[in-house]
């Protein structure tokens, strides 16, 4: 039997599908407050060329070293802080003038060490500087009172003996070969070679209680390549005129 009931064209029950959710709304909008800058990049600012570093360039290549040197340095610091342009030029300023001040110590240098004019006989006619390792036997010197307070003695203004000076070389010898025998022994043996050759060169001067002995002698790192002692006649009131050699005999 059947069940009258029943509908004989009834669908089967029909699968369920997933429900997608519902799409969500959008949600309000409310714009913030307007800002005219957001977004909008600031055009470049041209801060120009720092007139310190101008003047100091200026300065370097005309030989105004100082006011190089002061504007150069302002210019480096002014053009950090304000991004400004112009370091090249600051630094072309304290080249220059680092050149120019190269050159004018260089100058300096040569010019205190002009050997001094001498005649045909060796005498000098003439002042000028002289290397103390080309001091002769006859020369008359200045500076050596300044000189006592230094370890080594490079050069010594020399003067005609015609004029006032402080010392006269007298002698030169070399101290004996084989290691350097330390300063103790050179001392010992150069004050009793120079009081034996003064006395030689110059009784007068030798007896004369105003003329110490001052002696050039040699240090270890020029040894053995020099080992000469310069014995030097000299007044303690720097006051000789003419040389020692022509005083007579007492």
């Amino acid at each position: 039997m059947s069940d009258h009931g029943a509908n004989p064209y009834a669908q089967p029950p029909e699968t369920p599908h997933q429900r997608l959710p519902p799409y969500p709304e959008p949600r309000p909008y409310t714009p913030g407050p307007y800002n005219p800058w957001v977004d909008q990049d600031e055009p470049p600012r041209h801060r120009g060329t720092n007139g310190f570093a101008i003047a100091s360039l200026v300065f370097g290549l005309v030989g105004g070293i100082p006011l190089a040197f002061i504007f150069g340095i302002i210019a480096l610091g002014q053009i950090a802080e304000r991004k400004q342009d112009g370091r090249a030029l600051a630094i072309g300023g304290l080249i220059g003038a680092g050149v120019w001040t190269t050159g004018l110590v260089i100058a300096a240098a040569l010019g205190s060490f002009s050997e001094p004019d001498r005649d045909d006989s060796g005498q000098i006619t003439e002042e000028g500087t002289v290397s103390t390792f080309d001091i002769e036997i006859g020369d008359c010197l200045n500076g050596l009172l300044e000189t006592e307070d230094e370890s080594s003695v490079a050069s010594l203004p020399a003067v005609p003996c015609s004029q006032p000076h402080e010392g006269e070389v007298y002698a030169r010898f070399d101290l004996a070969e084989g290691d350097y025998p330390g300063l103790d022994a050179i001392v010992v043996e150069a004050d009793r070679r120079c009081a034996e050759a003064l006395m030689t060169y110059s009784p007068t001067a030798y007896s004369d209680p105003t003329i110490s002995l001052f002696y050039l002698y040699p240090q270890e790192p020029g040894w053995p390549r020099d080992r000469e002692v310069v014995c030097i006649a000299y007044d303690l009131d720097g006051a000789l005129t003419g040389t020692i050699a022509e005083q007579p005999a007492t």
